[in-house]
């Protein structure tokens, strides 16, 4: 009996192991929404216009005046992604779905790609990262390395960094995540700090 209870016990937690597995996949391959102008080439009928309408390092659905036909292996450029290789999983008269053919190493960094180009569009930032902060407005919450939340006034914001008024000042350098974003201190301000944010990885 106890053999029994013991191959009981281990399928358990095999189980336990595989939903956790595939919560962690499902995560990684969540579609976002994500509009970005493009390109696609078709290895028969040449290069046309797409518009991309959401996006996962696993694969993304596309918008398309002419699609490119089911299974077809093409390749797609959108502005601030690059160069994506993918075959064509579904077709239909207004656009496709691909499933991306690319590394694991090419989907972590596709991956990053994807989260910057979303935070910029929810914080609404041009792609130049030496444009001019905009003003802010709202209260954010920051998060310090060691959990601690900070209750703050954004003051002014860019794709390179943000400005926050509060009473606490974290000491130059300190990792801290402003939403999705994460960052460090670079300097104190007279009524708050600023942060850089942090790249997606190269």
């Amino acid at each position: 009996m106890g053999n029994v209870s013991d191959i009981g016990v281990r399928l358990d937690r095999r189980k336990i192991r595989i939903a956790a597995l595939g919560a962690q996949e499902q995560r990684r391959h969540r579609r976002v929404p994500l509009r970005l102008p493009g390109r696609f080439l078709d290895p028969v009928h040449g290069e046309f216009p797409c518009t991309l309408i959401d996006i996962s390092p696993g694969g993304a659905r596309i918008a398309a005046d002419i699609p490119p036909a089911l299974g077809e292996r093409i390749v797609m450029l959108f502005e601030g992604l690059g160069r994506i290789e993918g075959d064509v999983v579904r077709a239909g008269a207004k656009g496709f779905a691909v499933r991306f053919a690319a590394t694991q190493r090419k989907r972590d960094r596709l991956g990053d790609a994807i989260t910057w180009r979303f935070n910029m569009e929810r914080l609404g930032l041009e792609e130049d990262r030496a444009a001019p902060r905009k003003p802010g407005t709202g209260k954010v919450k920051i998060r310090l390395k060691d959990g601690v939340l900070i209750h703050a006034d954004l003051v002014d914001v860019s794709v390179s960094g943000a400005a926050f008024a509060c009473l606490e000042r974290p000491r130059k350098g300190e990792p801290v995540s402003v939403g999705d974003l994460k960052g460090h201190v670079t300097r104190w301000l007279d009524n708050g700090f600023a942060v850089a944010f942090d790249p997606p990885r190269s």
